[in-house]
Protein backbone atom coordinates (compact mmCIF):
# COMPACT_ATOMS: atom_id res chain seq x y z
CA UNK A 1 0.00 0.00 0.00
CA UNK A 2 0.71 3.79 -0.83
CA UNK A 3 1.38 6.33 1.80
CA UNK A 4 -1.16 8.70 1.69
CA UNK A 5 -0.57 12.05 -0.09
CA UNK A 6 0.97 13.40 -2.98
CA UNK A 7 4.56 11.31 -4.05
CA UNK A 8 7.33 13.63 -1.94
CA UNK A 9 9.72 16.11 -3.63
CA UNK A 10 12.12 14.99 -0.31
CA UNK A 11 12.80 11.94 1.27
CA UNK A 12 15.02 12.17 4.47
CA UNK A 13 16.79 9.04 5.90
CA UNK A 14 18.15 8.82 9.60
CA UNK A 15 21.51 7.82 9.14
CA UNK A 16 22.55 4.76 11.98
CA UNK A 17 20.37 1.60 11.33
CA UNK A 18 18.59 3.03 8.55
CA UNK A 19 21.33 3.90 5.70
CA UNK A 20 24.27 2.06 7.85
CA UNK A 21 23.71 -0.99 9.68
CA UNK A 22 25.51 -0.14 13.01
CA UNK A 23 23.49 -0.51 15.91
CA UNK A 24 24.73 -3.13 16.85
CA UNK A 25 28.30 -2.25 16.23
CA UNK A 26 27.79 0.95 18.04
CA UNK A 27 26.00 -1.16 20.95
CA UNK A 28 28.77 -3.38 21.46
CA UNK A 29 31.50 -1.21 22.02
CA UNK A 30 29.09 0.62 24.38
CA UNK A 31 28.74 -2.38 26.33
CA UNK A 32 32.55 -3.04 26.26
CA UNK A 33 33.05 0.37 27.16
CA UNK A 34 30.20 0.36 30.29
CA UNK A 35 32.18 -2.43 32.24
CA UNK A 36 35.24 -0.28 32.19
CA UNK A 37 33.22 1.70 34.52
CA UNK A 38 31.86 -0.99 36.37
CA UNK A 39 28.68 -1.21 34.82
CA UNK A 40 26.85 -4.94 33.52
CA UNK A 41 25.21 -4.15 30.10
CA UNK A 42 24.72 -6.77 27.08
CA UNK A 43 24.78 -5.71 23.71
CA UNK A 44 21.22 -5.70 23.71
CA UNK A 45 20.81 -3.96 26.88
CA UNK A 46 22.82 -1.06 25.46
CA UNK A 47 20.74 -1.38 21.93
CA UNK A 48 17.50 -0.76 23.74
CA UNK A 49 18.92 2.12 26.45
CA UNK A 50 20.92 4.66 24.12
CA UNK A 51 18.53 3.67 21.06
CA UNK A 52 17.98 7.42 19.39
CA UNK A 53 20.04 9.11 22.19
CA UNK A 54 22.21 12.14 21.75
CA UNK A 55 26.19 11.50 22.33
CA UNK A 56 25.23 14.04 25.33
CA UNK A 57 22.14 11.55 26.37
CA UNK A 58 24.85 8.44 26.24
CA UNK A 59 27.01 9.96 28.86
CA UNK A 60 24.47 11.39 31.01
CA UNK A 61 23.07 7.87 31.10
CA UNK A 62 25.88 6.08 31.49
CA UNK A 63 27.46 9.13 34.38
CA UNK A 64 23.75 8.56 36.39
CA UNK A 65 24.40 4.63 36.65
CA UNK A 66 27.45 4.53 37.40
CA UNK A 67 27.55 7.27 39.70
CA UNK A 68 31.06 8.71 38.28
CA UNK A 69 32.12 11.88 36.56
CA UNK A 70 33.05 11.39 32.57
CA UNK A 71 36.04 12.42 31.39
CA UNK A 72 37.40 13.90 28.34
CA UNK A 73 39.36 10.91 27.92
CA UNK A 74 36.61 8.45 27.99
CA UNK A 75 34.62 10.14 25.44
CA UNK A 76 38.43 9.77 22.87
CA UNK A 77 38.31 6.44 23.71
CA UNK A 78 34.74 6.00 22.93
CA UNK A 79 34.79 7.72 19.34
CA UNK A 80 37.84 6.02 18.26
CA UNK A 81 36.94 2.52 19.39
CA UNK A 82 33.42 3.20 17.20
CA UNK A 83 35.57 4.64 14.54
CA UNK A 84 37.74 1.33 14.53
CA UNK A 85 34.79 -1.46 14.63
CA UNK A 86 32.99 0.61 11.90
CA UNK A 87 36.17 0.52 9.60
CA UNK A 88 36.33 -3.09 9.74
CA UNK A 89 32.84 -4.04 9.82
CA UNK A 90 30.37 -1.37 8.81
CA UNK A 91 28.10 -1.94 5.92
CA UNK A 92 24.97 -0.39 4.49
CA UNK A 93 22.03 -1.42 5.51
CA UNK A 94 20.92 -4.48 3.54
CA UNK A 95 19.27 -2.94 0.01
CA UNK A 96 19.11 0.47 0.80
CA UNK A 97 21.71 1.59 -1.60
CA UNK A 98 19.64 0.74 -4.95
CA UNK A 99 16.68 2.19 -3.29
CA UNK A 100 18.33 5.79 -2.42
CA UNK A 101 20.26 5.35 -5.70
CA UNK A 102 16.65 5.14 -7.35
CA UNK A 103 15.33 7.70 -5.82
CA UNK A 104 17.82 9.85 -6.86
CA UNK A 105 17.39 8.56 -10.33
CA UNK A 106 13.99 9.94 -10.46
CA UNK A 107 14.86 13.06 -8.99
CA UNK A 108 13.99 12.96 -5.19
CA UNK A 109 16.21 15.69 -3.09
CA UNK A 110 17.98 13.76 -0.46
CA UNK A 111 19.65 14.26 2.66
CA UNK A 112 19.95 13.04 6.34
CA UNK A 113 18.85 13.99 9.37
CA UNK A 114 20.50 12.37 12.59
CA UNK A 115 21.09 12.37 16.04
CA UNK A 116 25.01 11.74 15.99
CA UNK A 117 27.49 14.15 15.50
CA UNK A 118 28.21 15.28 11.99
CA UNK A 119 32.08 13.57 11.91
CA UNK A 120 30.53 9.97 12.90
CA UNK A 121 27.65 10.50 10.13
CA UNK A 122 30.00 12.00 7.26
CA UNK A 123 32.43 8.68 8.58
CA UNK A 124 29.82 6.55 8.02
CA UNK A 125 28.98 7.52 4.79
CA UNK A 126 32.01 7.25 3.60
CA UNK A 127 33.32 3.51 4.64
CA UNK A 128 29.59 2.37 3.28
CA UNK A 129 30.63 4.49 -0.19
CA UNK A 130 27.04 6.23 0.65
CA UNK A 131 28.25 9.36 1.05
CA UNK A 132 28.45 10.65 -2.91
CA UNK A 133 24.61 9.83 -2.98
CA UNK A 134 23.71 12.55 -0.18
CA UNK A 135 26.39 15.47 -0.65
CA UNK A 136 26.54 18.09 1.31
CA UNK A 137 22.44 17.65 2.51
CA UNK A 138 23.77 16.20 6.08
CA UNK A 139 22.23 17.42 8.86
CA UNK A 140 22.71 16.64 12.34
CA UNK A 141 20.98 18.25 16.33
CA UNK A 142 24.39 19.69 16.97
CA UNK A 143 23.45 21.76 14.33
CA UNK A 144 19.46 22.70 15.90
CA UNK A 145 18.34 23.92 19.21
CA UNK A 146 17.05 20.89 19.80
CA UNK A 147 17.21 17.22 19.83
CA UNK A 148 15.22 14.42 18.36
CA UNK A 149 11.74 14.19 19.40
CA UNK A 150 11.68 18.05 18.68
CA UNK A 151 11.38 19.05 14.70
CA UNK A 152 14.07 21.36 14.41
CA UNK A 153 16.39 18.75 12.31
CA UNK A 154 13.74 17.43 10.12
CA UNK A 155 12.88 21.26 9.48
CA UNK A 156 16.37 21.79 9.02
CA UNK A 157 16.67 19.46 6.20
CA UNK A 158 13.95 20.61 4.76
CA UNK A 159 14.43 24.02 4.35
CA UNK A 160 17.77 23.19 3.02
CA UNK A 161 16.60 21.28 0.46
CA UNK A 162 14.23 23.66 -0.57
CA UNK A 163 11.25 21.35 -0.12
CA UNK A 164 8.04 22.41 2.19
CA UNK A 165 7.79 19.54 5.26
CA UNK A 166 4.27 18.19 3.85
CA UNK A 167 5.88 16.97 1.09
CA UNK A 168 8.90 15.25 2.41
CA UNK A 169 9.09 11.38 3.51
CA UNK A 170 11.47 10.58 6.26
CA UNK A 171 12.38 7.09 7.05
CA UNK A 172 13.25 6.41 10.80
CA UNK A 173 14.09 3.56 12.95
CA UNK A 174 13.81 4.83 16.31
CA UNK A 175 10.07 5.86 17.50
CA UNK A 176 11.83 9.05 18.98
CA UNK A 177 13.14 9.72 15.14
CA UNK A 178 9.31 8.98 13.89
CA UNK A 179 7.95 11.76 16.80
CA UNK A 180 10.55 14.16 15.61
CA UNK A 181 9.80 14.36 11.46
CA UNK A 182 5.46 13.69 12.57
CA UNK A 183 5.88 16.97 14.39
CA UNK A 184 7.59 18.50 11.63
CA UNK A 185 4.84 17.98 9.54
CA UNK A 186 6.40 15.15 7.51
CA UNK A 187 5.19 11.56 6.40
CA UNK A 188 7.26 8.71 8.25
CA UNK A 189 8.56 5.10 7.10
CA UNK A 190 9.56 2.85 10.05
CA UNK A 191 12.31 0.63 9.24
CA UNK A 192 12.38 -2.42 12.11
CA UNK A 193 14.70 -4.97 10.95
CA UNK A 194 13.33 -8.31 9.78
CA UNK A 195 15.51 -9.61 13.22
CA UNK A 196 13.99 -7.23 15.70
CA UNK A 197 11.61 -8.31 18.29
CA UNK A 198 7.90 -7.88 17.71
CA UNK A 199 7.48 -5.23 20.72
CA UNK A 200 10.23 -3.05 18.53
CA UNK A 201 6.99 -2.62 15.44
CA UNK A 202 4.16 -2.20 17.75
CA UNK A 203 6.30 0.60 18.85
CA UNK A 204 7.41 1.99 15.45
CA UNK A 205 3.90 1.46 14.55
CA UNK A 206 2.57 3.54 18.39
CA UNK A 207 4.42 6.66 17.11
CA UNK A 208 2.42 6.87 13.73
CA UNK A 209 4.81 5.72 11.36
CA UNK A 210 3.83 2.94 8.49
CA UNK A 211 6.34 -0.06 9.13
CA UNK A 212 8.60 -1.99 6.95
CA UNK A 213 10.98 -4.72 7.78
CA UNK A 214 13.21 -4.70 4.49
CA UNK A 215 14.39 -1.62 2.62
CA UNK A 216 13.29 -3.34 -0.45
CA UNK A 217 9.75 -2.25 0.67
CA UNK A 218 10.58 1.54 1.05
CA UNK A 219 9.87 2.42 -2.61
CA UNK A 220 6.76 0.63 -3.20
CA UNK A 221 5.52 3.16 -0.21
CA UNK A 222 6.90 6.20 -2.64
CA UNK A 223 5.11 6.61 -5.89
CA UNK A 224 7.48 8.18 -8.20
CA UNK A 225 6.54 12.44 -9.24
CA UNK A 226 4.96 12.42 -12.68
Amino acid sequence: MNMSGSPPSGVIFDCDGVLVDSEELASRVESELARDLGLSLTTAEAHDLFLGKTVDGVLELMAGRSGRQLSAAFVYNWAFATAQVFMHELRPVPQVRAAVEELRTRGVALAVASQSPLARVRFSLEVTGLAQLFGEHLYVTSMVARPKPAPDVYLLAASRLGVRPEDCVVVEDSPAGAASALAAGMRVIGYVSGHAAEDAVAAMRASGAVVIRSMAELLPLIPPRR
